[in-house]
């Protein structure tokens, strides 16, 4: 056990919370926005790892409707992570 103490978190109110991103201008919410989804689409995390059936662009693109993701293109990630079945460390030892 580690002898180095835990310290508590700060706890942000929703009404806090909002009065954060409230002060950040528009312009810096879109560059935050574009930053996200470019690491995910570089990086083919979520979503961006499937093909997307709506707009028709191949995995690790972003889709060509601005500042989303197609329905279409979520569903279909999360019924792959679906069918992926997961394998605890110690079943996969005893393989």
């Amino acid at each position: 056990m580690s002898l180095t103490p835990v310290l508590p978190l700060p706890r942000r109110s929703v009404r806090a919370a909002a009065r954060a991103s409230d002060a950040l201008s528009p312009s810096a919410l879109d560059a935050m926005l574009d930053a996200a989804y470019e690491t995910h689409r570089r990086f083919r995390h979520g979503a961006f790892a499937e093909p997307c059936p709506t707009c028709h662009v191949p995995a690790g693109e972003l889709c060509l409707a601005r500042r989303s993701v197609h329905a279409a293109r979520r569903l279909a990630h999360r019924a792959r992570v679906a069918q992926a079945e997961p394998v605890s460390p110690t079943a996969a030892e005893a393989r």
